[in-house]
C-alpha cells in the first residue's frame, strides 16, 4: 500500500520507502474501491462497507452507518473525530520491468480529491479512447493556507502523464471467491 505522509511524501506504508515523482504507474481505475472504514480496538478487524465504484456500488449516507452522537467520538487534535473514515483505494501498477501492484489508500480531503480528478479525467477519456487507463505519477502540490502561522501545505497530486493499452495492465483478481480461497494447513 501506498500513503501520503505527514511530511508531504508518497510511501509505501508497510516500511516507508519514499516513491519517486519520476516513477510511471498505471491507474488502474475500474479497480477503484470507495466506502467508509471504522477503526476498532487494537487487535480488531475494522469494519468496513466499501465496494467498487465501477461495479455500481453507491455510497451509503453517512448518518446511516451508526455512530452518529458526535459526544462520543475521540478528540483529535481538539475536535471530534468521526469513527468512520471516507477511504478511497486506487490500484496502480509500477510501469516498469516489475510490473509491481500497489493500492494508493487515502481518507484525507486532499487525497480523496486526487483520485477524483484522476476519476474525472478517465471517464472524459473514456468517451474517447475506452481502450486505455491512464499512465500517472504521484507529485506532491500545495497551497498557501490563510493561517498564515500554518504556512504550506503540501497536499498529494496525481498528475497524468500518458495512456497505456487496458490490455497490457495487470488486472488483480478481487472477487470474493479468489479472496476465499485460501488453503488450510493441517
Amino acid at each position: 500500500m501506498i500513503k501520503f505522509t505527514k511530511n508531504g511524501v508518497f510511501a509505501t506504508t508497510d516500511d516507508d520507502v519514499v516513491i519517486a515523482d519520476d516513477v510511471d504507474f498505471v491507474a488502474l481505475i475500474d479497480q477503484t474501491l470507495i466506502g467508509y472504514i471504522r477503526f476498532r480496538a487494537e487487535g480488531e478487524p475494522p469494519d468496513r462497507v466499501m465496494g467498487l465504484l465501477y461495479d455500481g456500488f453507491v455510497l451509503p449516507p453517512r448518518h446511516s452507518l451508526g455512530d452518529n452522537d458526535r459526544a462520543q467520538w475521540e478528540i483529535f487534535n481538539g475536535q471530534p473525530q468521526d469513527p468512520w473514515q471516507h477511504t478511497v483505494y486506487l490500484v496502480l501498477e509500477r510501469r516498469d520491468d516489475t510490473h509491481e501492484l500497489f493500492t494508493f489508500v487515502t481518507s484525507s480531503i486532499t487525497g480523496r480529491r486526487a483520485v477524483g480528478n484522476l476519476i474525472r479525467h478517465y471517464n472524459r477519456m473514456q468517451k474517447t479512447d475506452a481502450s486505455a487507463y491512464p499512465v500517472v505519477r504521484l507529485k506532491v502540490g500545495g497551497f498557501q493556507h490563510r493561517d498564515e502561522r500554518i504556512g504550506w501545505i503540501k497536499v498529494p497530486v496525481i498528475a497524468v502523464v500518458g495512456r497505456a493499452p487496458k490490455e497490457s495492465a495487470a488486472k488483480p483478481d478481487s472477487s470474493l471467491t479468489a479472496d476465499l480461497n485460501d488453503q488450510i494447513p493441517y
